[in-house]
């Protein structure tokens, strides 16, 4: 039998080119599905990459040093660059999935759930949150769906300066590989999805927090155990089946001693709830809109006390 081959995921961050990442994996010395992701030409890349894909290192070396564009370096050359880093060790593996740490302490935040590309339904309920104490809004995916405003919803997202986790919508569309019936995407907003944290770690006073969509994660090719809050993940998504299977309660109160974190957030049931238990407080996001209107979630921490209130809006269209 063969010696089964190690993949390893690399992100280099470029300088002086429009891409500012680099995706790519290396398998047996050989690339692996490249990316140049967030600007320059999206046809230029997709080409490079269709042409590299499976390429020794070497002779993908032989092929790209000594390419100048703009600012003494070009794309070509920033892949070179990853590449002699990935070679004498400097740069490192990537994380199996994003996680992006909001360290301001926050008493009050707003909590979106699945919007599913319906710009006007955002809308509205900023203007509902507006006339509320909140000090950050944070969007729990899905952001994109079976619609035509999705990218009118991104731009929405990126005005008001929301901070966006990719749902399992999201991730399909930043790989092309969205249900074929389903409203196409340019591959700049397709990269803006990619690049999007999986996972938020955030302060609510002083209880630590997370905050993910659901198990897509756990679906990820190179997903691990070992990364943190992989382990508050596979308990609420696979242990209690989003919380949904009560009888195995006591379990996950034996494990919860190990979790980094005192209140873990999900939306992927889009379904509300709230479950105090062994001290942490895990909360499930139901939809911003269904036929009760629009809702979205207010946690707060009032008298050293974990509050969840789910807030409900009138819909007042566009």
């Amino acid at each position: 039998m063969k010696n089964k081959t190690v993949t390893n995921q690399y992100i280099y961050n470029t300088r002086g080119v429009c891409p500012p990442e680099i995706h790519f994996k290396i398998n047996d010395g050989r690339i692996k599905d490249l990316r140049f992701v967030g600007g320059g030409c999206p046809g230029n890349a997709q080409l490079v990459s269709r042409l590299l894909e499976d390429k020794p290192l070497a002779e993908v070396l032989s092929y790209i040093k000594g390419i100048d564009c703009r600012n003494d370096t070009s794309c070509p050359e920033e892949l070179a660059g990853a590449i002699q880093a990935v070679q004498n060790g400097t740069l490192a593996t990537a994380e199996s999935f994003r996680v992006q740490e909001d360290n301001t302490p926050r008493r009050s935040v707003a909590l979106i759930g699945n919007l599913a590309g319906d710009n006007e339904i955002l809308e509205n309920i900023l203007e509902h949150i507006q006339d509320c104490d909140v000090e950050a809004i944070f969007c729990l995916g899905n952001l994109t769906g079976d619609s035509p405003l999705n990218r009118n919803l991104i731009k929405t997202t990126r005005r008001k300066k929301i901070l966006a986790l990719q749902g399992e919508t999201d991730w399909q569309y930043s790989q092309s590989d969205e249900q074929p019936d389903m409203p196409n995407i340019e591959p700049r907003v397709r990269d803006w999805l990619l690049q999007l944290p999986q996972v938020l770690s955030f302060k609510l006073n002083t209880r630590k927090s997370m905050a993910f969509f659901g198990d897509y994660i756990q679906r990820l090719p190179d997903y691990s155990d070992f990364e943190p809050f992989a382990l508050e993940m596979n308990m609420v998504c696979g242990l209690t089946h989003f919380m949904q299977d009560e009888t195995v309660f006591p379990a996950l109160e034996a494990m919860i001693p190990q979790f980094r974190v005192d209140i873990i957030i999900f939306s992927q049931l889009k379904k509300w709830g709230h479950w105090h238990i062994a001290g942490k407080d895990i909360i499930s996001l139901g939809p911003a809109f269904d036929a009760n209107g629009l809702s979205w979630g207010q946690l707060e921490v009032a008298d050293e006390k974990t509050v969840f209130k789910v807030m409900h809006a009138e819909y007042k269209g566009g």
